[in-house]
């Protein structure tokens, strides 16, 4: 299992693809991200969308990814936490960062 990208900060609009390997191959519906300060905040899909909301925060985020698949009748699943800071992309006609 992995993260694509996995980085230590991301800027709104980015993206995390979680991504495992499984046999059949895992689809769309079999991922989904919890988000570990909220456990009812729930992304269905591989990937995560990084949004402006979160930069307000000024903490660190915890997403756990959780990848299931099917074997022979029985669900099998797997997880991947990521840890993360949101930051504000530089102001291109300033050079300003708007970020915590």
């Amino acid at each position: 299992m992995r993260l694509d990208p996995e980085k230590d900060v991301y800027y709104p609009g980015g993206t995390i693809t979680c991504e495992a390997d499984g046999n059949p191959a895992l689809q769309t519906d079999d991922y989904q991200w919890i988000n570990l300060n909220d456990p009812n905040d729930i992304t269905e899909g591989p990937v995560l969308t990084i949004t402006a909301d979160m930069m307000d925060t000024c903490r660190t985020f915890s997403f756990r990814c959780r990848a299931c698949n099917e074997y022979l009748g029985e669900a099998r699943c797997t997880i991947l936490d990521a840890h993360f800071y949101v930051s504000g992309k530089p102001h291109t006609a300033h050079g300003l960062y708007f970020s915590c």
